[in-house]
């Protein structure tokens, strides 16, 4: 990997810490959580730290494969701090560069999923995929994900969240993941 590639690897990493930063010092108006009946609007980055596939035999880290992530949702409470929602994944590689004759565009998921404000501004999620491109090919697969996170207002309807996810898929081929998320949303 080129120095432009591991640069390109440090911003995505330390970008959410110092957005994360910022946000927790920064001054904010205070609001409650998802109650029954709102909406949140969110937009998510995320890259794969580590994975590990078990028919393959192969285990892979954010500095041999570095893919770039972008979930978007809406999500509706159906009582006090649950909720259940929708994300689109959309996933584009950035290094290892691609041949040129095959797309960047790695992966593309809907993500049905239900999700619990259990603590305070601590949150879980249980995710679905249906991914119908898998590898830059349309190729099925079928994941299972834990999501834990937090989110922290910003700004009136305004939040940043930082999460960990371990996604698994079962469909395909056998894998199991390490995946750090930063995100906004807003309650719509």
């Amino acid at each position: 990997m080129g120095s432009f590639g591991k640069s390109r690897a440090r911003f995505a990493l330390l970008a959410p810490l110092s957005f994360g930063t910022l946000c927790v010092l920064a001054p904010r108006t205070a609001h409650a959580l998802g109650k029954q009946g709102d909406f949140l609007q969110t937009d998510t980055l995320g890259a794969s730290v580590v994975s590990h596939d078990y028919k393959a035999k192969t285990t892979k880290n954010i500095s041999q494969v570095f893919n770039l992530s972008e979930f978007v949702g809406l999500h509706y409470y159906v009582v006090d701090k649950v909720r259940l929602g929708m994300n689109l994944q959309f996933n584009e590689r950035v290094f290892p560069h691609t041949p040129p004759h095959v797309s960047p565009f790695q992966r593309f998921g809907l993500l049905p999923q239900v999700g619990w404000n259990f603590y305070g501004p601590m949150f879980g999620a249980l995710v679905f995929g249906v991914i119908p491109r898998t590898d830059g090919k349309e190729k099925l697969n079928l994941t299972l994900q834990g999501v834990f996170g937090v989110s922290l207002p910003l700004y009136g309807r305004l939040r940043a969240s930082f999460a960990g996810e371990v996604p698994w898929t079962y469909y395909d081929h056998n894998v199991l993941g390490v995946t750090a998320l930063a995100g906004i949303s807003i309650r719509l």
